[in-house]
């Protein structure tokens, strides 16, 4: 069947009730994802001493106000350290939801209904290109953040004490050079979807990705931003359910069920993001080139 383009409110709408069919699908990928990753997050802030300086700034603040500063400074290390590591973590589980999440909506576009271990399989056979990719993404956006960063603060550090113009300097560069890292963020947000649906490689997946966004950049950036939103509306009400159940059994009780529920959706709303992610992709492929389901595998 021939994908015509259609309408930003039909896509969006057309992702979420496809999401309906795919979530049982998306369900053993997303707990064999999530489970290490809470694991190996918590494992990482423990070995590196970065749960130290949290417990002090949630559970002893004023001792944290009052820490030298060489000792402030080897646990700052320690929580960078830990965050940078855990930072990681979440991009090689991210990944791989990734694609199993397009290749099952894919399927279900065809008409096919993939099972959660055909998903994870066909996942795991192109995650090392995905992986690639979206690695050197990720240090060509840190590069040009870092960049950002530093030339952004550099009006205000010069003068010593900020004043009202370097902080109208330090407002404009900040508009200017958010620009570039906003565009190649956008633009190269169709990679994983590229990999898994086309089978190209680490570099051809972006320089795809930037050639299927180019003309409807604002269109995507939207989409993304109204998906990403309605995941982060979706954790706030598993928040306000958790802690109702919690409230009766004490502070331990909490902790348990809100990490329990975090584990358990976690990984699931990653998958379903992306998931929706793929329709976008769908899309914009179809205003470039003819496109039916049976393209898409």
């Amino acid at each position: 069947m021939l994908i015509s383009p259609r309408p930003f409110g039909q896509v969006l709408g057309e992702a979420m009730y496809g999401l309906a069919k795919v979530w049982k699908t998306l369900l053993l990928p997303a707990l064999a994802v999530s489970v290490p990753m809470s694991l190996l997050t918590a494992g990482v802030f423990l070995w590196t001493g970065g749960a130290a300086f949290l417990d002090l700034v949630l559970d002893n603040p004023a001792a944290f106000r009052t820490l030298p500063e060489e000792v402030f400074r080897d646990l700052a290390q320690s929580f960078y350290l830990a965050v940078g590591l855990a930072f990681l973590v979440q991009v090689l589980g991210g990944v791989f939801l990734a694609m199993a999440s397009h290749r099952a909506v894919a399927a279900q576009l065809n008409g096919v209904s993939l099972t959660g271990r055909e998903v994870t399989a066909v996942a795991l056979r192109r995650y090392p290109v995905a992986l690639g990719a979206t690695l050197v993404i990720t240090v060509v956006t840190g590069l040009l953040v870092g960049l950002g960063a530093t030339l952004w603060l550099l009006p205000m550090l010069s003068v010593g004490v900020p004043n009202m113009g370097a902080m109208l300097v330090a407002l404009l560069l900040f508009v200017v050079l958010l620009g570039p890292g906003s565009w190649v963020a956008v633009s190269v947000s169709m990679t994983t979807p590229t990999v898994a649906l086309e089978g190209t490689g680490v570099l051809a997946s972006i320089r795809r990705s930037i050639g299927l966004v180019r003309g409807r950049w604002w269109a995507t950036a939207g989409f993304l931003l109204l998906v990403g939103l309605l995941g982060g509306i979706a954790i706030q009400l598993i928040q306000l359910i958790a802690l109702p159940l919690a409230a009766a059994g004490g502070n331990d009780a909490a902790l348990t069920v809100a990490s329990a529920l975090g584990v358990f959706t976690q990984g699931l709303l990653v998958a379903a993001i992306t998931a929706m992610y793929t329709h976008w992709y769908v899309d914009l492929r179809a205003r470039r080139e003819p496109l039916t389901t049976a393209d898409l595998g």
